[in-house]
């Protein structure tokens, strides 16, 4: 099945990495359906048309989770590719400081928010008479190597990695494929402000922090969501990986 052929949920779409690939998908695929936590017209000038669905929503809910799927099921009948990039570091504290209500929320909504996403999918996409399906997480280099006062999230990010080796396992039977890419620092609109309002605080300069971000890596050059997007198309429509997390760190 080609990608024009496929309906497709992505989730996180309002987010960093998720509004680039919103861009990159619609016209696309068949259906794109897109859920994030801001309205449509605050984050893009797509508009909602009948390739395109857009539910803002929360997605650390398991009812939310729920509605989100019955409505796609009922709006078109079938769904063939989650891909979710929904998750956050949200807090910044060393271990021993870190409050556990903070703690929570980052796993929430990194490892139990996925976890609930890979159930739902896996509960539609058997449906699909033998085709399966194709999920694909993002998880992040922060689940094998160490970010600063970033434990909580790396803990999460290394449960997502898990999740993906055991759904692929279990949803081999049903023709289901889970992949999981692991990007470093990628360079959204996000970070670079974040860059700036560093720069600021610190008297640095932008260029010695984005130096200070690309090291260790082997090719010193900056991450943008567009480098991803050939190994998105890759893992959206393989029909022969699965169980496999890509690491996109320039050779970190």
């Amino acid at each position: 099945m080609e990608s024009s052929e496929k309906i497709v949920l992505l989730t996180g779409a309002s987010g960093g990495i998720g509004k680039p690939l919103l861009e990159h998908l619609n016209g696309n695929v068949k259906v794109l359906i897109g859920s994030g936590r801001k309205n449509l017209n605050d984050f893009t000038k797509i508009k909602e048309d009948e390739k395109f669905n857009y539910m803002p929503m929360e997605l650390n809910s398991k009812d939310n989770i729920k509605f989100l799927f019955s409505y796609i099921i009922e709006e078109y009948e079938r769904l063939d590719v989650v891909i979710n990039t929904v998750g956050g570091s949200l807090f910044s504290h060393p271990i021993e400081e870190f409050p556990l209500e903070e703690y929570d929320k980052i796993v929430d909504i990194n490892l139990k928010t996925a976890f609930m996403l890979t159930k739902e999918s896996l509960r539609y996409m058997k449906r699909n008479e033998g085709s399966g399906g194709n999920i694909l997480h993002f998880v992040s280099s922060a689940s094998k190597y160490i970010s600063h006062n970033k434990a909580p999230y790396g803990i999460a990010k290394a449960g997502v990695e898990a999740l993906i080796k055991y759904s692929a396992y279990e949803a081999s039977k049903y023709n289901i494929r889970v992949n999981g890419i692991s990007p470093t620092y990628v360079f959204t609109e996000r970070h670079k402000r974040e860059i700036q309002i560093a720069a600021r605080n610190t008297n640095r300069s932008v260029e010695e922090i984005e130096e200070h971000i690309m090291k260790g890596q082997l090719l010193k050059r900056k991450l943008y969501p567009e480098d991803l997007f050939p190994l998105v198309d890759l893992l959206i429509n393989t029909e022969v990986i699965t169980g496999k997390i890509y690491d996109c760190t320039l050779g970190k």
